[in-house]
């Protein structure tokens, strides 16, 4: 624990009137407990422990908070970070931030911005080169071999010169050696890297530490992201444009990143399957059909952009985006082949290009690194090979904290050694060796107090116009002293970056607030994306899958706690939760055998609950909601990404009795145990609820919505379709007819509703009236059946004729069996117990709805009906 003011001493003064003041941090020190690592250069300790005007502001709060404040305020920025950017299908959060910034002084910043811009003004120069004339090559600025032999040098794309250059958003890696002076460690122009993750640190901690960014007067990012969006607007010279974000697919760690970015500058982000090429112009695929994309902002990886002329395994841009860009070559920003320049062999020629190509030294020097596909070099590190580090001279990733790190042979047997040395003969072209240099420190928090820590600064260039701008903040992370690239751990801590401004900093401008040019009364809502429809369809059938297993499983349960009814008396529960468990594609399998012993019950609960691989169990289904709601967080609230991302079957899991119970003791620990999972149940099932409530009352009535209410209904169909045919299909008697009529309406929380219209005990007639053919009721199977046929009545037409599209037809076709239904007559039992109208009815609902499903997926989803169909014929077979 920190001790106090009082504790402190009485060191020197803090005197925040003086510019000149300056706070002694050993021997008095008001920030308690800091001391900088001798001999390294340390942000906010200065010469002889004195800290700067740039970091009074956070010292005083430092000094003037106490522990517990601190600590709850740490604890409330991982909460944040947590709840908004946890990413469920890696099961963490996509990274860890500090509650102390990196403050910078605006004399800092300044020289910091100017090798910026001078890079983004030289790589610019640089690509337009190698893509155009390749003079360099011929001139011996630069070897050929090494910008031919990086697998991001893209030969297709030779030839295509985007009218403003081929760098739109540039990203650079600095860092400080242990003597203070700046160099640039890494260069990233492949993809806008970590913007995404700038962007939610600054909100995430000017929600915790707002006062304390006021008051050290700290530059704001909102404007330039204002600006960027205006200028990237303005490119296709279009009323109206459409702009999107070409992002990867979620199974990519930069996703989380890139859709915090194309969310805050309030643009869409699309993935490859989103696009598709038609007569060299790339269209977004919609529900309403293609419309033309305008400009598109690449945050996808150069080589997996076009799966025919690239890359054949990248699959993340449409096939046909090349050839696209070739004739509109400002389709895309950055242009295709842009990671070139990341090739981290190209720092012992820059200085040389640069005179070239801007008539400038550098304003800051790149670390000193050597290209091992030069002989001579490569003979100096083979012969030198302990005084150096080895790295990929390309990286292949911008995301911060997974840059490989370096190999070196201090910590190699004589095996790995020989293996590094292999390497290096065979594979020079592809490495680069530097010198260990170390890292600047700045002050991290702990619970014990704030410690010096290793860091590197990623700062963000954009062109906006016809000049560079620079970010005024950017995205700090801690370093491994050891590495000398930035960024290499995924575990690292990042932070925040303040540039404290020279004068007063005008209030908060945040994107949040819409431009006054844009405060027109709308009510239309833009063209929804074929993907984020399915998305949101399959949202619906999921929490409505999880909600009817839920329900089910409980009233099984309670039967069991409440010893209503014995359970080998009736094994129609347990068939039902076997009949759900056991479907595929929506059918459930016949000539299940049960019986009602308590074993049975429980090896059911069990498989529901734990099996992972089961499709129709909770952990799969919690599994697809998740990753669901990942695919479309921009459309989802705060509190309902929240549900969503919380829900899982381990709740349950943890309560069921362990599988090493003997037959013998099973039926007392689950009775003694039901109570505990009927509990953890309900907490899901309110969980669902509150979804399914906030959507109902919150979501706009949109397309949108109308995909998420038609899954869920198309689910809930099913689910009460294979409910009733299990447990009616067969007349077991009147007393089980009777408790399992009960078990139904509870199902169906339709019970209440059964006692308020009947006076006397369930008559199967009555029940299915109520369940299956009342449309007022919102749980049953016509009302879920007469929504679906209206939802897909408001959906767009791939025609403007008056014949109905055949999912209109199927629809309306299973709403008219089912208003036609006789409810005497589907509760007829024939002579051998069978209720053969009621198996026929909702047998064919059963086999019917996953063909409705799959008409409204090729149609809305797949745009197959758009599809070119082409046949291949071989003459010579």
């Amino acid at each position: 624990m920190w001790p106090s003011r009082q504790q402190l001493g009485t060191g020197a003064d803090l005197d925040m009137n003086s510019t000149n003041a300056a706070i002694v941090v050993n021997g008095g020190s008001p920030v308690p407990a800091y001391t900088p690592l001798p001999g390294v250069f340390d942000e906010m300790a200065g010469p002889g422990g004195t800290i700067g005007p740039a970091w009074r502001a956070c010292a005083e709060w430092f000094a003037q908070s106490s522990p517990e404040a601190q600590l709850a305020d740490a604890q409330k920025v991982d909460r944040l970070v947590f709840e908004n950017f946890f990413d469920p299908q890696r099961g963490r959060q996509a990274w860890r931030l500090d509650l102390v910034p990196l403050i910078l002084d605006q004399k800092t910043w300044t020289q910091i911005a100017r090798a910026a811009v001078q890079r983004a003004r030289l790589y610019n120069h640089l690509l337009a080169d190698i893509y155009g004339t390749q003079n360099v090559f011929a001139e011996g600025l630069l070897p050929a071999a090494l910008v031919q032999s990086d697998e991001s040098f893209l030969r297709p794309v030779h030839g295509i010169l985007p009218t403003r250059g081929h760098l739109t958003f540039l990203a650079l890696d600095f860092a400080r050696d242990p003597l203070g002076n700046w160099r640039i460690i890494d260069t990233h122009t492949e993809t806008p890297a970590g913007h995404g993750f700038a962007l939610a640190n600054r909100m995430v901690v000017s929600e915790v530490s707002g006062n304390l960014f006021r008051r050290s007067n700290a530059l704001r990012i909102a404007p330039f992201y204002q600006s960027l969006i205006d200028d990237l607007l303005s490119l296709p010279g279009v009323d109206d444009p459409m702009l999107a974000v070409l992002a990867p697919s979620p199974d990519q760690s930069s996703f989380v990143g890139h859709s915090f970015m194309a969310r805050y500058m309030r643009q869409k982000r699309i993935e490859g399957s989103d696009l598709r090429v038609v007569g060299n112009r790339v269209y977004l695929k919609t529900v309403d059909g293609l419309q033309k994309i305008d400009l598109l902002v690449r945050a996808i990886e150069g080589h997996k952009a076009d799966p025919l002329e690239l890359a054949g395994v990248g699959f993340d841009g449409p096939v046909g985006l090349v050839e696209a860009c070739r004739q509109n070559p400002d389709l895309m920003v950055n242009a295709l082949g842009t990671a070139v320049v990341e090739n981290r062999g190209l720092s012992g020629y820059l200085a040389s290009l640069s005179n070239k190509f801007l008539g400038e030294d550098l304003v800051i020097p790149d670390t000193a690194r050597l290209w091992l596909g030069d002989q001579q070099a490569r003979s100096d590190v083979l012969a030198n090979l302990d005084q150096y580090i080895i790295h990929n001279a390309q990286e292949g990733t911008g995301s911060p904290g997974e840059a490989a790190p370096g190999r070196s042979v201090r910590t190699m047997t004589e095996a790995e050694r020989a293996g590094l040395e292999a390497d290096i003969r065979f594979n020079g072209p592809r490495l680069v060796a530097e010198r260990p240099i170390g890292f600047a420190t700045a002050p991290a928090w702990t619970p014990d107090g704030l410690r010096p820590e290793h860091y590197a600064l990623r700062i963000y260039v954009s062109l906006i116009g016809d000049s560079f701008a620079v970010m005024p903040g950017g995205l700090a992370l801690s370093v491994d002293d050891g590495s000398t690239v930035a960024l290499t751990s995924t575990q690292a801590r990042s932070r925040d970056v303040w540039v404290v401004g020279e004068e007063r900093v005008p209030p908060n401008i945040s994107l949040k607030r819409l431009a006054s040019r844009e405060m027109t009364v709308q009510r239309k809502s833009q063209a929804l994306q074929s993907r984020a429809a399915d998305n949101l369809y399959w949202l619906g059938r999921y929490g409505e899958r999880a909600d009817g297993t839920l329900r089910v499983m409980r009233q099984a349960l309670q039967r069991s706690a409440a010893d209503l009814l014995a359970i080998s008396s009736s094994q129609r529960p347990i068939k039902t939760l076997r009949a759900i468990l056991d479907k595929e594609g929506g059918t459930p399998k016949a000539g299940a055998v049960v019986d009602g012993e308590p074993e049975m019950l429980w090896e059911i609960v069990n498989e529901l609950c734990t099996d992972p691989d089961k499709f129709q169990a909770l952990p799969k289904t919690f599994e697809n909601i998740r990753n669901i709601a990942v695919r479309c967080r921009d459309r989802l609230s705060e509190d309902s990404w929240r549900i969503l991302t919380g829900l899982s079957a381990e709740p349950i899991a943890r309560e069921l009795p362990p599988t090493s119970l003997g037959k013998d003791a099973l039926p007392a620990a689950l009775a003694a145990q039901s109570l505990d999972i009927i509990e953890a149940a309900e907490s899901l099932l309110d969980r669902l609820a509150a979804f399914a409530g906030m959507s109902h009352e919150n979501m706009t009535r949109n397309r949108g919505w109308v995909f998420m209410d038609l899954g869920r209904r198309i689910e809930r169909a099913l689910q009460m379709s294979t409910l009733l045919l299990t447990l009616f299909e067969a007349s077991e008697g009147d007393d089980l007819d009777s408790d399992d009529m009960v078990f139904a309406l509870q199902t169906a929380d339709s019970f209440i509703t059964f006692r308020s219209r009947y006076r006397f005990a369930p008559q199967m007639h009555l029940v299915l009236d109520l369940l299956v053919i009342d449309e007022m009721n919102p749980r049953s199977l016509a009302y879920q059946l007469a929504t679906i046929s209206d939802h897909i009545g408001e959906l767009p037409k791939s025609s403007d004729d008056a014949v109905r599209a055949p999912d209109q037809r199927l629809a309306l076709e299973l709403l008219t069996k089912v208003r036609l239904a006789d409810v005497m007559e589907l509760s007829e039992v024939g002579p051998d117990g069978q209720r053969v109208a009621l198996q026929k009815l909702f047998s064919d609902v059963i086999r019917e709805l996953p063909r409705l499903s799959e008409l409204v997926s090729r149609h809305y989803f797949s745009l197959a009906d758009e599809q070119p169909q082409r046949l291949h014929l071989n003459p010579q077979r």
